[in-house]
Parts: C-alpha cells; structure tokens; sequence
C-alpha cells in the first residue's frame, strides 16, 4: 500500500497562541464564531509551527466535506478569513479531517 502525505485539519476555535491573554483569546473567539462559525477549520500546525503532517494509504481515508479556511490579520485588525478550495478527507480510524499535502498548499 503506497502511503501519502496529508496535513490534518485543525478547527479554529481550538488554535490557541503561546503567552496570548484572556481578552485576546475572547477576541480570536468572538470573530471567528461571527466570521465562520464553529465548525471552521484550518490546515493544522504543530507546537513548533509546522506543519501537522501523517502518512496514509489512500485506503485509509475517505471523502468528507468540511469547510476549510486560511486567515490573516496584524495586531491593527482583527484577522480575515478565506474560504480555501482543497478536498476534505476523513481518516476512517481516527475520525480526523485531512486534506493531501501537495505543493502550493500553504500558498494564499
């Protein structure tokens, strides 16, 4: 079974950042609940800031359908969010979102 490589998926209500204080954290909340709801979801990251990454056979996995968003923003704006167009798969073990890790995903 050939394996591949996909980045799991990470909802945005959960992304929590080192050293971030109550406010900013009911202010990181409070927009993404207003801006794209509770069910939103980002490519995910480890601590360290890399890419969250496994390796499955295609097998392994089946076809959902999440939606998936990229984000920006400064400490002058809030941060926006951007509807990105990729194919959703659940891993059939684990229940977690995943989409292929291919070249120019990180890419706005």
């Amino acid at each position: 079974m050939e394996k591949r490589t996909f980045v799991r998926l990470q909802k945005l209500v959960d992304i929590t950042y080192e050293g971030e204080t109550a406010e900013q954290r009911e202010r990181w909340l409070r927009n993404v609940l207003n801006s794209v709801g509770s069910e939103a979801y980002t490519l995910g990251t480890t601590e360290e800031g890399d890419e969250d990454t496994a390796e499955f056979a295609c097998e392994e996995m089946e076809f959902d359908s999440v939606e998936v968003y990229d984000f920006m923003g400064s400490a002058l704006e809030e941060e926006r969010f951007y509807a990105k167009d990729v194919v959703v798969f659940r891993n059939k073990a684990n229940g977690e979102f995943y989409v292929l890790n291919t070249e120019g995903l990180w890419e706005f």
